[in-house]
């Protein structure tokens, strides 16, 4: 009886712990994807004939993503980004990327293995101070790994306005996850981990006492 009720509590213990991490990954804000005449952070200062330039490129910029046809890349980096004082900054800690050729390689690989990225346009933050503007936007990422993986975005960039038009200098993507079910997950698996030692212990403890007996 006492083991079944042990094995109950780990699975419930389990199943708590996917639960919060699914949790983590829900998609914020979803009242603004219906709605473009709402704004996540607001609208920005641009005025509506630059607004449009940009937004116009950001709609490019989601294009590429949706349709990720690495034989139009050349076009799409000629296009969209800057020759020169290019960052692009990943989801993980290691992706920085500086350049325009180191630029090139992450969207390729984006394109390839990364999954269909949807942005919200309409709705962004798009601000200007001369001939530099700069955006910020949520979207998500769907991961070519299962259609079920659905994670949330915070997209930024900043731009300049150059003799062709706005490009691209600078670009970020983060996950916007809601790390305080992320941490309470965490705690929850340690939790269980430390029960399920001090069981081990408990268990390599009744053993010893068992030989012990039978050795008397």
């Amino acid at each position: 009886m006492m083991k079944l009720l042990n094995n109950f509590l780990i699975i419930c213990g389990l199943g708590l712990t996917l639960v919060i991490i699914t949790r983590s990954f829900k998609i914020p804000h979803e009242a603004f994807y219906n709605n473009p005449d709402t704004f996540v952070f607001t609208k920005g200062n641009a005025d509506p004939g630059v607004r449009s330039q940009i937004e116009q490129k950001l709609i490019q910029f989601q294009k590429g993503y949706e349709e990720r046809d690495t034989s139009v890349l050349d076009y799409f980096m000629n296009d969209l980004f800057s020759l020169e004082n290019i960052l692009i900054l990943g989801t993980m800690p290691n992706e920085i990327y500086s350049g325009y050729d180191e630029a090139s390689d992450l969207i390729r690989s984006d394109w390839l293995q990364w999954g269909d990225v949807r942005l919200l346009v309409r709705n962004a933050n798009i601000s200007t101070h001369g001939n530099v503007a700069w955006i910020s936007t949520i979207g998500f990422v769907e991961s070519d790994l299962s259609r079920f993986l659905v994670l949330p975005l915070r997209f930024t960039a900043v731009l300049v306005k150059a003799n062709f038009g706005w490009k691209f200098q600078q670009v970020q993507f983060q996950f916007d996850l809601d790390s305080s079910f992320t941490v309470l997950a965490m705690l929850l698996l340690w939790i269980l981990i430390l029960a399920g030692v001090l069981r081990l212990f408990y268990l390599m403890y009744r053993l010893s006492r068992t030989h012990s007996r039978t050795w008397e």
